[in-house]
């Protein structure tokens, strides 16, 4: 028993669970994979929600336009404009 580790009680059926360090590793490494499964899910969701808005794409659209067509302005170039 000394290689095992009592880290979880289940209290629905007041069984004591027990993970060794290789069920602990898993538990984490499931736990990241999650995290990182949330956070794209979060993106897809952004992503769709700007795919949705009609306002939202014309403007893109436009600013694609604007960029192919040479009508930008460099940061530096329009920082120094507004300083003056």
């Amino acid at each position: 028993m000394s290689t095992r580790v009592v880290i979880l009680v289940v209290a629905m059926t007041g069984k004591v669970v027990y993970f060794d360090k290789d069920d602990r590793r898993l538990m984490l490494e499931t736990r990241q994979k999650l995290q990182e499964a949330t956070k794209l899910m979060e993106e897809l969701l952004e992503t769709v929600e700007i795919l949705s808005d009609p306002d939202m794409m014309k403007s893109i659209r436009e600013g694609l336009e604007d960029i192919r067509a040479g009508r930008v302005t460099e940061l530096s170039r329009l920082l120094k404009e507004e300083a003056h």
